[in-house]
């Protein structure tokens, strides 16, 4: 047995949300597609079989509370008032998770700051950043993102870089204040190697 948590267990291995999931079937397609492009990149990275699962859970769970009221999601993050209404389903639903018994840190916070990053996504962060802007059904997921899904994960750094860049213009271009743990990430990101 992998010895995962039973909610992540579940979405890694089985793509079965928790029963308080609140996401449309348009949302929960999306949410698989994610966990199938963090898979692809778990397999080609070859991680072992407990990784793996973990990346997929990641992909699976981190819209689980998209469709959610705001005013529902709001008591369920501490500092609800720093956050846009748009990007709180991301830690409300890492919060939800740890309430029911998860403890993985890491990706408890690569769900919380799947839109925004932070400074201290690890790898399966990073990679969920960049797998729900690349992923294929987006309606925006032209020629240019199917060119930088190819060159994942060989090209993990750059890619990263370029879906950062593109991530921050939509927040800047939708008129969403940029975080400090964003601004944070992009130092991360763009830092010379």
């Amino acid at each position: 047995m992998d010895r995962l948590h039973p909610i992540i267990h579940a979405a890694g291995a089985e793509e079965r949300l928790p029963g308080w999931a609140v996401a449309s079937p348009a949302r929960r397609r999306h949410a698989r597609r994610v966990g199938g492009l963090l898979g692809e990149w778990a397999d080609a990275l070859e991680h072992d079989a407990t990784t793996r699962i973990r990346w997929r859970a990641a992909g699976l769970l981190h819209d689980a509370l998209k469709d959610e009221a705001v005013e529902v999601l709001r008591p369920l993050v501490h500092g609800a008032e720093e956050w846009p209404g748009p990007l709180l389903h991301g830690p409300a639903c890492a919060n939800r998770l740890r309430a029911s018994g998860v403890d993985d840190e890491p990706l408890l916070r690569a769900i919380a700051s799947h839109t925004t990053g932070h400074p201290d996504l690890g790898a399966l962060g990073r990679a969920l950043y960049m797998a729900d802007f690349l992923e294929p059904g987006r309606p925006a997921s032209g020629p240019e993102r199917a060119g930088l899904r190819r060159r994942m994960p060989e090209d993990w750094h750059a890619v990263l870089a370029e879906v950062a860049t593109a991530r921050i213009g939509s927040l800047i271009d939708r008129k969403i204040p940029v975080s400090s743990a964003t601004a944070g990430f992009w130092r991360v990101v763009t830092a010379p190697r």
